[in-house]
């Protein structure tokens, strides 16, 4: 019955894939990978975090910052030149090149460094944290789908077999063989199939509906889950594996357990930060500056002139001439007044933290307090994790156990059903001991696929859980 009910069931997808998108279990999670916009959106706080590591390195290196400044003065104003006043209007320009750079400051940069490097670590981990959950989502909603669609097909399957019956007993009971009430009985059951087929429809639309908005497909495109090997459903050798070893296995390559890790190594770090704060910080900056104004004049001496005066010795007049140099006065280039009125300048700046009303110690209360929650919030993690994988490793058991189970019910089920239909045939079953036998039949076809589909979710997610490439 299982390789009748497998080669159906292939047959119906074979031609229900017929101008359909086809999607594997491998191409809807390399899909989600690319496409997640939680993943995408993941991987540009890693970006974030390697300009962070990038910034910060950089503050060991010294700063070099350049600055001008052009004015216009009219009026009596002092020329910044010559510190003289002056009366011309006139312009001016400053220029400056600063740099400094940090000398000690209680090991703050170095520990920041370190920090950094640990948020890009944080942010790499956190980036296989989510494509792990998103491909444990993408897993379960692969095989939810196809479930629905064999649900359909057993449905379809179960309705038309009812309605040969109905054909059957028709005649039967326009020949007087039967009793009226069998064909109504099975007439009943005819239209409870139907409304079994309509649930299961809708179930299926929903799965696919589900499944595109998960992989960012458009709702309108039609598609097609394509069915796993049958060699994926036996056990391997992680079946074999005891819970104990599957789970530490699993823990130890868990992204979102590391990325709790980094998490309480930063928040660790984080009180040394703060603490770096309580030490004395000595800097050095220098200055390189020039200037320029308009209304500075070089005085060029062109030669000498007399002024006579006359003076009074012993009462007479007596002209005397006194010689005095002239100059003739010209504006001083731009390029020779800044050569001209450059100045240098260093200096150092020391900062002792006296009192703080406080705020540094409540800093470092403040990253203590963050230090043990983050301690808490990977014991939270922890715990999560090792709750769902311990439960998915238990699911995986009895799920294969319950798929053994059903196979065997489902075979039996199937030839009791057969049974009863060459009894009804010859008039020595009724019409509810056919529905009976039917009913039972198409109950153990649907524990039969949920087993199967929850055996296949739970190994693939297992396989993604430990990192190993799919079967």
């Amino acid at each position: 019955m299982k390789e009748y009910l497998t080669i159906l069931l292939f047959s119906f997808a074979g031609l229900s894939a017929s101008g359909q998108e086809v999607w594997t279990l491998d191409r809807a999670l390399a899909h989600a990978e690319k496409n997640s916009l939680q993943i995408i959106q993941a991987r540009y706080d890693t970006k974030r975090a390697e300009i962070d590591l990038a910034a910060i390195r950089q503050q060991r290196i010294p700063s070099l910052s350049f600055g001008s400044n052009l004015s216009s003065s009219t009026g009596r104003t002092i020329d910044p030149t010559t510190n003289d006043f002056t009366t011309e209007s006139n312009y001016n320009q400053s220029a400056n090149l600063n740099t400094g750079v940090q000398l000690f400051n209680g090991g703050l940069i170095h520990k920041q460094v370190q920090n950094a490097r640990i948020g890009e670590r944080q942010a790499e981990l956190q980036v296989e944290a989510i494509t792990e959950n998103v491909l444990l989502m993408v897993v379960q909603q692969f095989f939810q789908g196809l479930f629905a669609r064999e649900n359909v097909t057993l449905a379809k399957s179960n309705l038309e077999l009812l309605k040969g019956q109905v054909d059957r007993t028709q005649a039967e009971v326009s020949a007087g063989s039967k009793p009226e009430n069998e064909l109504l009985e099975i007439q009943a059951e005819v239209a409870l199939s139907e409304q079994r087929l309509i649930d299961a429809e809708n179930q299926q639309d929903l799965a696919d509906l589900q499944f595109k908005q998960l992989l960012r497909l458009p709702v309108e495109e039609t598609i097609f889950l394509q069915l796993p090997p049958a060699a994926d459903i036996r056990p391997d050798e992680t079946d074999l594996l005891s819970l104990a070893e599957l789970r530490n296995r699993a823990m130890a390559l868990s992204p979102s357990i590391h990325a709790a890790e980094a998490r309480v190594e930063s928040a660790a770090l984080g009180i040394r930060i703060a603490q770096s704060q309580y030490y004395p910080s000595l800097s050095m900056g220098g200055s390189l500056s020039t200037n320029y104004s308009s209304a500075r004049r070089d005085a060029i001496n062109t030669g000498t002139s007399v002024t006579n005066q006359t003076v009074f010795l012993d009462g007479n007049p007596v002209t005397v001439g006194f010689e005095n140099p002239t100059y003739r006065f010209e504006s001083i280039p731009y390029g020779n007044q800044l050569k001209d009125n450059w100045g240098l300048g260093f200096g150092l700046q020391l900062s002792v933290p006296i009192y703080s009303q406080g705020n540094l110690q409540a800093n470092v209360q403040r990253a203590r307090v963050n230090h043990q929650s983050t301690l808490i919030q990977k014991e939270q993690q922890t715990q999560q994790f090792t709750e769902e994988l311990e439960r998915n490793i238990t699911d995986l058991k009895s799920s294969y156990r319950s798929y053994i189970a059903s196979e065997k019910t489902l075979t039996a089920s199937t030839r009791f059903f057969n049974n009863i239909k060459l009894s009804y045939d010859i008039g020595a079953s009724t019409s509810f001991d056919l529905i009976n036998a039917q009913n039972r039949k198409e109950e153990a076809e649907i524990k039969f696929l949920i087993a199967k589909y929850e055996y296949l979710a739970r190994k693939r997610s297992l396989q993604i859980y430990l990192k190993s490439p799919g079967q």
